[in-house]
């Protein structure tokens, strides 16, 4: 739907997170391009989400580098997660349909805005 109005995709992975307060949230990840490449803000981000799954970390966005610098946590600062139950299908509705980010049509107000169809655009 989106090629045929010229919108390239590129392919993400996302990562099911929670916050030091209990938030949790949805953190995408850009993967490699058809040429196999991926660009070092993305893989150091991806790097630093994957060591969150064994401790409690900080992602640090470094611009002058363009990389995100990973910090570990002091051991036992932050108390074990609790992580609400959340079925695949509400995880998802939070993510994209409740944001209005799931595009399910060409109705759809970003279809029609890049499609140049939007009409409440002055």
């Amino acid at each position: 739907m989106l090629a045929s109005i010229g919108i390239t995709v590129t392919e993400h992975t996302l990562y099911l997170t929670m916050t030091s307060g209990g938030a949790v949230r949805i953190v995408p990840v850009r993967q490699a391009g058809l040429d196999g490449e991926q660009n070092e803000y993305a893989r150091t981000k991806e790097i630093g989400l994957l060591k969150t799954i064994d401790e409690w970390v900080r992602l640090f966005t470094d611009l002058e580098n363009g990389v995100y610098k990973v910090f570990a946590a002091p051991a036992d600062r932050f108390p074990e997660p609790i992580w609400p139950e959340l079925k695949p299908a509400k995880i998802f509705r939070l993510a994209f349909r409740d944001k209005n980010r799931l595009i399910d049509s060409p109705q759809h107000p970003l279809f029609q805005k890049w499609a140049a169809r939007d009409t409440n655009t002055g």
